[in-house]
């Protein structure tokens, strides 16, 4: 087997593999990394090849062998040159994440789930509304005051049931469904009568501090049909 030489035909060739390293240190840092790693392993391939035909540890390299071995070893010096660079301008805190993001095996950490949902609404009828609401669903909820103002806090896990308590919650005073009697408590009470005795289901939902009689659906606008029935002026619907 021929040995390795340092003729013109492998200068030529080393040379090629130089510039080429060179052009990456400037252009390609971190393919150059990983071509370094890849040459530390052809290294040593190269080398355990040869000493076990020889029975050596000073193995003697064929012609082809010693060309890959001192390319490889050009593209070790050529990683090592590039990762002193990237350490000696961003540090070696941030080029430590920069070598772990570029691993095709390495993923970000994922952001941890937050451990509890909080809202809060401007109107201290629909926040007690709720509370009430929450406890009825068997949602477990917490009062915080946070720059002085009331939040109310449930468990992540009962986001689902708790966001369907907040859609009934801003519904509660569904448009047409809804008569506010503005000084008329009478008036407000003679159209309650009038609905039960009607066999209208209906309620009392406090909004923004008014009391709103709200019926349910399937009622064919009750407001008019008061207001025929007795007569009265028409109350403000809302």
């Amino acid at each position: 087997m021929e040995r390795f030489a340092l003729n013109r035909q492998a200068l030529a060739f080393l040379a090629v593999i130089a510039v080429m390293v060179i052009a990456m240190v400037v252009l390609s840092p971190f393919l150059l990394l990983v071509l370094g790693g890849l040459g530390v392993l052809l290294l040593l391939a190269v080398w355990l090849k040869a000493a076990l035909r020889s029975r050596s540890v000073a193995a003697t390299f064929g012609a082809a062998e010693g060309a890959l071995a001192l390319s490889a070893l050009f593209f070790v010096i050529g990683a090592a040159t590039s990762g002193g660079l990237i350490v000696a301008r961003v540090g070696y805190a941030s080029s430590f994440s920069l070598f772990r993001a570029m691993l095709p095996v390495s993923t970000a950490p994922s952001a941890p789930a937050p451990s509890s949902q909080a809202v809060r609404y401007p109107d201290p009828d629909t926040q007690e509304r709720l509370k009430q609401q929450l406890a009825k669903a068997g949602v477990p909820y917490t009062v915080e005051k946070r720059n002085g103002e009331e939040w109310i806090a449930w468990p992540a896990e009962y986001n689902a049931t708790a966001g369907a308590v907040q859609d009934k919650v801003q519904n509660a005073v569904p448009n047409g469904r809804n008569a506010f009697f503005p000084n008329e408590p009478q008036r407000q009470r003679e159209f309650t009568d009038w609905l039960t005795r009607k066999g209208i289901k209906w309620e009392i939902v406090r909004e923004h501090g008014r009391e709103m009689v709200v019926w349910e659906e399937g009622a064919r606008d009750p407001v008019k049909q008061f207001m025929a029935e007795r007569g009265h002026n028409c109350p403000k619907k809302c």
